[in-house]
């Protein structure tokens, strides 16, 4: 009898890792694909790519609905040795349950601040422009990850430029909140604002 319980809890056990294992590897081969553009852990190595290690679960899963939804344009890049795409085009091969791996994965990975070189005048102007108008939702200079809010302090200086053309064109759709702060700025905030989040290493 108890050897029929030992064959029993075996054969039980062999199955479950017989199920699981597939799921582990694809979650691990879906996050390997996104390294491929973000960097290893979701610490990019290139200025158009943006780090999304540490941004809180909630905030990924925003930031890829967006892409689905079309509410976030998309730009083409190619990784080294890989294929050109964008976040459009992978947002919309992600299943809900893929989007929740994705989001677990990279909130739990160490967000590292980008050593860039950055003009220190513009960035102490930046400073007070983000205390007056950023601080309320991108806490703690912009690092506050639980503020479920892009991490900015830290980032590359060419993404963030990039996003903040955009916004301020207004091809991509932000809340109405953030919108109403963005017409108050003054000509040369959103500059100093960028060398801002870029000295903060």
């Amino acid at each position: 009898m108890k050897n029929s319980k030992k064959l029993l809890v075996s054969m039980l056990t062999g199955l479950v890792l017989a199920v699981s294992l597939p799921i582990l590897v694809q979650a691990s081969d879906l996050t390997d694909k996104c390294d491929n553009c973000h960097g290893k852990n979701g610490n990019s190595e290139d200025d158009k790519v943006p780090s999304i290690a540490g941004f809180s679960a909630v905030t990924l899963e925003d930031i890829i609905e967006s892409y689905k939804s079309g509410d976030r344009p998309a730009d083409k890049y190619k990784p080294k040795d890989g294929e050109e795409t964008d976040m459009l085009e992978i947002s919309k091969k992600l299943s809900d349950d893929n989007v929740k791996k994705v989001a677990e994965h990279y909130s739990a990975q160490k967000f590292i601040p980008h050593k860039q070189e950055f003009d220190a005048k513009l960035a102490k102007k930046g400073a007070k422009v983000h205390k007056k108008r950023c601080e309320k939702c991108h806490s703690d200079n912009g690092s506050n990850a639980d503020d479920d809010a892009a991490i900015l302090a830290g980032q590359w200086r060419g993404y963030l430029k990039r996003q903040m053309d955009l916004i301020v064109s207004g091809e991509r759709n932000v809340p109405k909140k953030m919108r109403k702060k963005i017409k108050k700025l003054k000509d040369g905030d959103v500059e100093a604002l960028i060398e801002f989040y870029a000295s903060q290493q």
